[in-house]
């Protein structure tokens, strides 16, 4: 009876050792295709070199001795907190855009066609003196004129003690109703004065 069970016992290990052996004869490919020692896979590098590598990397890293104590000088513009007391808001100026000249009967009007001052010229259509359309268009200048006999165009007349006023008013309407883009334009009432000493 100790004969079987040593046969069986012995059959046992000549199937793992079979096993083993065809195990160790397979070998496998590296990434070159090659067989052998060089298609093994590289050690994983041990605690020591990795510890090495790291005392030689922050030797080399050295801190700073001094910290910077360098700071980005103020900006005047910023430390000004509050408006400037005598602070007012400029609107557009006007005046340096229309010319009048008074004749004993006759008033001229001159507008330049940049009336608003925005870089942009008006249409010589969308002014009038008055109801009246301008008389002289300068195309190299820019300049309207108009130029009409004191009792026309609307014109009122003011005595006021010894002093006979025709007072015009020049009416700047634009029309954005024919045109293809939404256009944003501000019309403007400007009165425009004749003195004469009575």
């Amino acid at each position: 009876m100790g004969s079987r069970q040593l046969v069986v016992f012995g059959v046992v290990l000549a199937c793992i050792s079979f096993s083993d052996a065809k195990a160790l004869s397979v070998s496998q490919q590296n990434y070159w295709g090659v067989d052998g020692p060089a298609a093994a896979p590289e050690r994983e590098p041990s605690r020591e070199s990795t510890q090495q590598v790291n005392v030689l990397q922050a030797q080399r890293i050295q801190p700073a001795v001094n910290p910077l104590s360098w700071t980005f000088p103020e900006d005047p513009v910023d430390s000004v907190k509050e408006t400037p007391v005598n602070y007012v808001v400029r609107q557009p100026a006007t005046a340096n855009r229309v010319a009048v000249r008074c004749g004993e009967s006759r008033i001229q009007v001159e507008v330049s066609q940049d009336l608003l001052g925005l870089g942009k010229l008006i249409n010589p259509g969308d002014i009038t003196l008055g109801g009246c359309a301008a008389t002289e268009i300068d195309d190299v200048s820019h300049v309207l004129a108009f130029e009409y006999e004191l009792h026309r165009c609307g014109s009122r007349r003011v005595l006021m003690e010894n002093i006979l006023i025709y007072a015009f008013t020049l009416i700047y309407n634009p029309d954005v109703s024919g045109r293809g883009s939404i256009t944003r334009s501000q019309g403007a009432v400007i009165g425009v004065e004749c003195h004469y000493l009575v």
